[in-house]
């Protein structure tokens, strides 16, 4: 499950409508699948200068990490990426100044049938 928030420039602020948008995602996430093994955030943020760039997107990292974690149903471990970028648009027109993240289902504890093919007898690979 993903999503992507964005940012304003020069911001690490995730504003009211991020934040519900966030809300939504896990809800939508929530009725998909009901439990979640881990979280990853990797985040940008432009700037003329890629160590400020960096910071900067070091704390929407920080930010995005925080609000998700409020809005879990659980504890669930977070790891984030942050990269700054010296353009605020990258090669596709996109916004550099962004946060996405992405929820892991547990796979073994939802305990979905097994579709493995049944072995033919007599037949070779």
């Amino acid at each position: 499950m993903q999503t992507q928030l964005s940012f304003e420039g020069n911001s690490a602020a995730l504003d009211r409508s991020q934040v519900i948008k966030l809300s939504r995602w896990l809800d939508r996430s929530y009725a998909n699948f009901s439990m979640y093994t881990r979280a990853s955030i990797e985040v940008g943020a432009s700037g003329a200068a890629p160590g400020e760039a960096k910071a900067l997107a070091e704390q929407r990292a920080a930010n995005a990490a925080r609000a998700l974690r409020m809005l879990l149903k659980t504890d669930l471990p977070i790891t984030t990426v942050a990269r700054g970028y010296r353009s605020p648009v990258n090669g596709l027109g996109d916004s550099n100044d962004f946060a996405s993240l992405q929820l892991y289902p547990d796979v073994e504890g939802l305990k979905l049938p097994d579709c493995n093919p049944v072995p033919i007898p007599g037949f070779k690979r």
